[in-house]
Order: C-alpha cells, then sequence, then structure tokens
C-alpha cells in the first residue's frame, strides 16, 4: 500500500474516529497516565525541595562556642574578633547570657519569669560562627577548632551529626521513592496498555480485513500510536495542571497556618522538570500503545 499524504491524511482520521468512537476507554486511559505521573509529580516535588532544604544547610553551616562563665568580657569580645578574621568565617555574632535568656523567652511562652527568677545568668554566653561556603564543610570545622581553646570553650556545637543523618534519612526517602515511583509507572502501563487492547479488540474485524488486503504493519499501527500520543498528551496536561493546583493550595494552607515566611520555603519544580513529566506521559502512551497492537497482531490470524 502507497504510503502518499492521503494515507496519512486517512491514518489521522482514523485516529481521531477511534478516540471518538471508543471515549470512555480513551478517557479511563489518559486518567491512569495522568494519575501516575500526577503521583511522581508530587514525589518529585517532595524530593525536590528536601534536596534545597539540604543544600541550604551545607551552605549555611554555623558553629555555636559556648563560653566558660569566668571569661572575661574583653577577652570574649577579642576571640570574636580573632575568629572573624579567619578566611574560612563569613560572620562571628557575640551573644551574651542576657541576650540567650532574651531570645529563648522570646520563644518560649511564660518562660520569662522562670529565667528571671534563676538569673539572667543560667544560659552561657556563645560565640555564634557562620562558615562561608565551602566544598568540605567537615574539613573547615576541624581547621576552625585549634581557634577555639578549651580554656575559654566550655563546648562547641556544630549540629553536623544530625544533618548527617537526616540526609541518610533523604536518601533512604529517594531509593524508596524511586522504587516505588517505578512500580507506579509499570502498573500504569500495564493498565494502559491492557485499555488499549481492549480498543484494538473492539476494531478487530477491520484489522483482521486490513491485513488480508495487503496494508502494511506501520499502516495499522499508525493510527493506535496517534492515539496513544493523544492518551500521553492529554494525561500529562492534566497531571501538570493538578500539580500546579496543589501546589498552590500547599501554599495557601502554609500561609494561613505558618505565615508569609513559609511561603519561601516550598518550591515547584523547575520548567525542564516539568517538561520531562510531559514526555514521560507521552512515552507511557506510546509505549503502551506500541505494546498493545503488537500484542494483538502478533496472536491475530
Amino acid at each position: 500500500m502507497s504510503q502518499g499524504p492521503q494515507t496519512y491524511v486517512h491514518i489521522f482520521r482514523r485516529a481521531l474516529r477511534s478516540l471518538w468512537e471508543n471515549v470512555y476507554l480513551n478517557l479511563v486511559s489518559m486518567g491512569v497516565i495522568a494519575a501516575a505521573v500526577l503521583l511522581m509529580g508530587v514525589y518529585l516535588t517532595f524530593q525536590y525541595n528536601l534536596t534545597q532544604l539540604m543544600n541550604s544547610w551545607d551552605r549555611d553551616v554555623q558553629v555555636s562556642a559556648y563560653f566558660h562563665a569566668d571569661v572575661p568580657e574583653d577577652r570574649r569580645e577579642s576571640l570574636a574578633a580573632r575568629i572573624g578574621e579567619d578566611p574560612r568565617v563569613a560572620r562571628v555574632a557575640y551573644v551574651s547570657e542576657a541576650e540567650a535568656g532574651a531570645w529563648l523567652a522570646e520563644r518560649v511562652d511564660d518562660l520569662a519569669p522562670v529565667l528571671e527568677e534563676l538569673g539572667s545568668d543560667l544560659l552561657p554566653a556563645s560565640l555564634e560562627i557562620t562558615l562561608a561556603q565551602t566544598d568540605n564543610v567537615e574539613r573547615d570545622i576541624a581547621e576552625l577548632k585549634p581557634l577555639l581553646d578549651p580554656a575559654d570553650f566550655a563546648e562547641v556545637d556544630h549540629g553536623r551529626e544530625w544533618v548527617d543523618r537526616f540526609e541518610a534519612f533523604v536518601e533512604a526517602v529517594r531509593v524508596l521513592g524511586g522504587a516505588m515511583g517505578l512500580m507506579i509507572l509499570v502498573a500504569a502501563l500495564f493498565l494502559v496498555t491492557n485499555t488499549v487492547y481492549l480498543v484494538i479488540y473492539n476494531r478487530r474485524d477491520e484489522l483482521e480485513i486490513q491485513k488480508l488486503v495487503g496494508a502494511t504493519q506501520s499502516y495499522i499501527v499508525a493510527p493506535f500510536l496517534l492515539e496513544g500520543f493523544a492518551h500521553g498528551l492529554a494525561g500529562g496536561v492534566a497531571a501538570l495542571l493538578a500539580l500546579k493546583a496543589l501546589h498552590v493550595l500547599l501554599i495557601g494552607r502554609l500561609e494561613s497556618a505558618l505565615g508569609a515566611e513559609a511561603l519561601t520555603s516550598v518550591s515547584a519544580l523547575p520548567a525542564q522538570w516539568l517538561l520531562g513529566l510531559a514526555v514521560l506521559a507521552v512515552v507511557l502512551g506510546v509505549g503502551a500503545a506500541s505494546v498493545a497492537v503488537t500484542r494483538f497482531l502478533a496472536t491475530a490470524p
């Protein structure tokens, strides 16, 4: 069978007619693709924001060095100035006992009377040291420790152990989410393939006649691939719109519950990630259609 312009027009028209004649099955196929891509998008959004959070912690590492109570004020200020000159340090803030107590009382309700009763020097003075951006946080902290003489400082805390544990947790979530995402895609491919197979089965008499009169396999398969492309495109657009709606809803909830500052803590996926989800939806639709029609042709007489 020749492949002229009329052939391509026929293939396109046949795909459109099949979409209309089997509207329910086609809507089911689009819905399955949309649900699978939406779940993948939600997972990727969660993972993307966790990664952004971890990166911000790595860029803004803070070391808290707590003074002994008997270190004089001028000694504390000179240590703050000397440490601030180190190239590994972005800034140093000296926090006195009174400032530490006021900071805690401001954030914990009904604690101010207790602090007044126990005394203003209940909490130790400290230096809050913020490291400059670095490619090796552990090394810079180790090189900074000689400046933090145990004779002056009772304790030095940089919180990296907690961050490392959280990074391990995030990595476990990433692996588990990847495995679940793969299972979701496989399940979606199975459901869409079987849905498209029902459409093909409804047209089995027409397809068998086409084979008998000498139609090429590409001529028979092409309309179904176009249908799969339409399923994927429609499902992908629906999934991206739903993902956008979920993000707006989440931002609204955070704003009402935590205030406007929470808006900066949850980011939408970048444009290239969204494009990748759309491509994934199209590949899922075309792939399912290809598998279904190939399976039918292999078993057809």
